[in-house]
């Protein structure tokens, strides 16, 4: 019989198991994940008006009231003068900046990009391979200045110009990204403009947002629960059209934003863009673990991603910048580098205790110029030209490509095809009794055919092509490294 320490030890395990449960599926049931994915892939049928970007972009306006973000639990229990207050808010933030040309939906309305099932896919995939801190895999090179780990350090929010250029070099499932980010723990939201094929299927330079969560669960920009947007002329994924062609510069923060109560503790995590602080969107904290109260790190710069044997990418225009020879002009940078304090009553300042980190310095460098002027205040700046070979590249890839090249054999088929075929059968004991393909989130269904990888772990065969196609070679449940010959 178990003692009575065995069976609190058993039960304290099973709490904190059922909590991650929670915290990886945005405080949302499996069910209400995929209804929340169904109202994105069907927003056209709520949209007041559909406004067509060029050859693009499709923007879905949405009554304020009626986005799917407010589904989320968090906002269900939210007062209508809460709600309101929102609304007021978003309503009244139309100056846009010289970079924007806002979408144009009508008063009482939200611009929401229209997304399909391949959309979802995409990101999902993306998330898989998009590393939780910049250790987690290789084929990712940064390029930036962060704050010293101090668990200490208390944040309310952090900001930064960054520069906007229009790179043509990014193809397939590489990115690159000029962004900031402020986490806790393995909570982290990070913003930014990227240039992401994957994710958008184009080479513009667009706004996005990242949010991570106990460093296994993320989302891109709509594609978070509970994520709420307040402008009404900028959306996420907005795409950048730099107006003279020349190399300047737009301002983003994340900070929280404070109920109007007096003496309240409750906040929002908020998105601000342009020097006028003009508010994008907000996130829920209860969202989050650590991040729920507070920040403790931060940084600013660049990233660039590239897989399997692709040479990786130039980070902005190529010119790998030194201390004693950079130009903000022939290089991408950040400047107005700041952080607001705990206590410091939103005064943002010039952070402290920093490091730089640059992952391959010979490739991609930073500079930190330190306070510059009046005018650009803490100034970094970032770049390089790239083309790194093997970026990501398994050993056993070299005979893939070789015959891929003398006998035209497509090396991801080759890869896919290692894995076993299996019958789905419910209450089967494969695949750790899973019961849904943790890539689409989408159910099994009786007699479904899946492929299983070397951990046990089993995926629609669709979903887990394309995650092998987009350079990954870890296991989206376990983390295992499928690219090596053992399980």
């Amino acid at each position: 019989m178990a003692s009575r320490v065995d069976i609190i030890v058993i039960f304290l395990c099973f709490i904190l198991v059922c909590n991650n449960l929670v915290e990886a599926n945005w405080g949302l049931s499996t069910k209400e994940v995929l209804e929340f994915k169904k109202q994105l892939i069907n927003i056209k049928k709520f949209a007041i008006k559909s406004i067509q970007i060029g050859d693009g972009d499709i923007y879905d306006c949405i009554d304020f009231y009626k986005q799917p973000g407010f589904n989320h639990p968090f906002w269900k229990n939210t007062t209508f003068e809460m709600k309101q207050k929102l609304f007021v808010e978003g309503m009244r933030n139309k100056d846009i900046g010289r970079g924007f040309k806002g979408v144009g939906c009508p008063y009482g309305t939200v611009p929401i990009r229209r997304v399909n099932e391949d959309d979802l896919i995409r990101a999902t995939i993306l998330s898989k391979i998009h590393p939780s801190n910049i250790d987690d895999e290789p084929g990712h090179h940064y390029a930036i200045l962060r704050t010293k780990a101090y668990p200490e350090r208390k944040l309310d929010g952090i900001e930064s110009y960054i520069s906007l250029l229009n790179p043509t070099e990014i193809i397939g499932s590489q990115y690159r990204a000029f962004q900031l980010t402020i986490s806790n723990g393995l909570d982290s939201i990070k913003t930014g403009f990227t240039v992401n094929p994957l994710l958008f299927k184009d080479n513009q330079t667009r706004l996005f947002t990242h949010v991570t969560i106990d460093g296994r669960t993320q989302c891109f920009n709509q594609d978070c629960p509970g994520y709420v947007q307040i402008s009404s002329e900028i959306p996420l994924g907005w795409t950048f059209v730099n107006p003279d062609g020349k190399n300047y510069s737009e301002k983003l923060r994340i900070s929280k934003e404070i109920s109007g109560e007096p003496n309240s503790t409750e906040f929002l995590w908020t998105l601000y863009i342009t020097e006028q602080n003009s508010i994008v969107g907000f996130w829920p904290p209860t969202l989050f673990g650590k991040l729920s109260e507070y920040a403790n790190q931060a940084d600013w710069g660049g990233e660039v991603y590239s897989p399997l044997d692709q040479p990786s990418p130039p980070m902005g225009t190529g010119i790998l910048p030194h201390t004693e020879t950079w130009n903000t002009v022939y290089s991408a940078h950040s400047w107005w580098i700041a952080c607001a304090y705990e206590n410091a009553k939103f005064n943002f300042v010039s952070p402290i205790d920093t490091e730089l980190y640059a992952s391959d310095p010979q490739t991609y460098n930073i500079v930190d110029a330190g306070y510059y002027d009046e005018n650009w205040k803490r100034l970094i700046v970032y770049d390089g030209p790239g083309g790194i070979e093997g970026a990501y590249y398994p050993s056993y890839l070299p005979t893939y490509h070789l015959w891929f090249r003398c006998c035209r054999v497509d090396p991801v088929a080759v890869i896919f095809k290692r894995f076993p075929v299996f019958k789905f059968v419910p209450g089967g004991e494969s695949g750790f009794g899973a019961t849904e393909c943790r890539i689409c989130l989408t159910d099994f269904a009786d007699g479904e055919h899946l492929r299983i990888l070397p951990c046990g772990h089993m995926y629609h065969g669709k979903c887990l092509k394309q995650l092998v196609a987009s350079g990954s070679m870890t296991c989206p449940d376990c983390r295992h490294n499928f690219g090596n010959n053992s399980a």
